[in-house]
């Protein structure tokens, strides 16, 4: 009989058990949910107050150095959340000695990218309102990416709810100190000093929230050079890809930057930056089908699976492209003031690119599962190459319409320089890594 009650017992501690992590991974994704939607929305609104108010040269100044900022952001992923997350899940122990040895890790390399983003752009930009503006919004780049360790850290513990908070509360700083500076009528550098604002709220409320683990001091006597080291090679391999990744998205305002009269570009750069909003859409849609649909399907090579889910992200970014085609004038209005109305073209455009970037979720998929960083390199190496020599060759013909088309090549090439190199990786290295 008290087996029989036993049996009869357990169904429901089962069913408890699996509701509570079922609500808990909900609130989660809640947490995650609204983390994008403050970024998205206070990001637009400060974007539109800048368009606005100094106009679409000063705009264009800004996107620039936004491009730039989050191609040095790339750069600096040494040891990036993918490298990282699933150590930290399993560990119990010793915490603190990782959080501080993968934060000088990412502090060395941020700092060396913002370094190398800051002699790029001394070399490039002529403009000293761009300049003065690019080189004030980098000095955010050691204030942000080290600091990030601490949200890899609640990942891990599948706890979103301070990274969100402490990024809402940088968020709004730097909505405050622009309207502060429009109130004032202070020039364009102090409104740059906004990021910089909004980095040092935010890395001062994430290093609160790991204070429990560890004091200043004990973090600082954690860090080891060998250790430091090992972290760095081992995040090191996928560097090269994923800043290429970073930087293909934004080639085209680096390249069309130094080609465009300041107010046109400021017009594109604003509907680009609609377009970014529209393709955060497919990061989420990519991390989402892999666990559900593709990890299984790639170690199967169940090639009718990988189809249909293609299928199904080309068919949500046709979405996007009738709703540019319907509603990208009135969106350009809405957001930047009806001087940049002109921008819904360019509008479409980046959304008919952004149909192939859907579809491309299938294939970076495909290379990080199966644990191949220099396939990713390759990939995206050739789409940057492709898509640079597309707009430099087309924007006679096509102006400012050639930065779209170059991104749209560049998908294509990566794809043809991925297949490359995959024709000779073995089919069972991927199997075992998605097993």
């Amino acid at each position: 009989m008290s087996t029989l009650q036993e049996s009869l017992k357990d169904p429901p501690t089962q069913r408890s058990t699996h509701a509570l992590a079922g609500r808990a991974a909900v609130r989660n994704f809640g947490w995650i949910m609204l983390d994008k939607a403050l970024a998205l929305v206070f990001g637009l609104a400060v974007f539109g107050l800048i368009a606005r108010w100094f106009g679409s040269a000063a705009s264009g100044h800004f996107a620039y150095a936004l491009a730039l900022l989050q191609s040095a952001l790339g750069l600096s992923l040494v040891c990036s959340a993918a490298a990282l997350l699933p150590r930290l899940y399993r560990m119990r122990t010793g915490i603190a000695a990782t959080l501080a040895n993968v934060f000088v890790v990412r502090l060395i390399g941020s700092t060396l990218a913002a370094i190398g983003a800051a002699l790029f752009a001394l070399l490039v930009i002529d403009d000293p309102v761009r300049l003065e503006i690019t080189l004030l919004i980098l000095l955010s780049v050691p204030l942000i990416e080290p600091f990030y360790t601490a949200v890899v850290y609640w990942q891990s513990r599948n706890d979103n709810r301070c990274p969100t908070l402490s990024r809402a509360a940088g968020l709004f700083t730097r909505a405050a100190v622009v309207i502060l500076a429009i109130f004032l009528g202070a020039p364009l550098w102090v409104v740059a000093l906004a990021w910089v604002c909004e980095a040092c709220v935010s890395a001062l409320l994430l290093y609160s929230s790991v204070r429990p683990l560890a004091t200043l001091r004990m973090f600082v006597q954690r860090v080891s050079p060998q250790r430091s080291l090992t972290y760095g090679r081992f995040g090191v391999r996928f560097l090269l890809g994923l800043w290429l990744a970073s930087l293909f998205v934004r080639l085209d305002r680096l390249v069309l930057g130094q080609l465009l009269p300041a107010p046109e570009f400021g017009v594109y750069a604003s509907a680009m930056q609609l377009v970014d909003v529209w393709l955060q859409v497919a990061y989420l849609t990519g991390f989402a089908v892999g666990p559900a649909f593709l990890y299984k399907a790639l170690a199967a090579s169940d090639w009718w699976q990988l189809w249909r889910v293609a299928a199904m992200l080309a068919g949500l970014g046709c979405v996007g492209l009738l709703g540019a085609l319907l509603f990208g004038e009135m969106a350009m209005r809405l957001v930047f003031g009806a001087q940049f109305t002109g921008g819904a073209p360019y509008l479409v455009a980046g959304t008919a690119f952004g149909v192939l970037l859907f579809i491309d979720q299938v294939v970076q998929l495909k290379v990080t599962a199966g644990n191949q960083p220099l396939a990713l390199a390759i990939k995206w190496a050739s789409a940057c190459l492709g898509a640079v020599a597309v707009q430099a060759a087309t924007y006679h013909a096509l102006g400012a319409f050639a930065g779209p088309t170059g991104l749209a090549a560049g998908i294509v090439c990566g794809w043809i320089g991925v297949w490359a190199a995959l024709r000779s990786a073995p089919g069972p290295a991927l199997k075992r890594a998605t097993a």
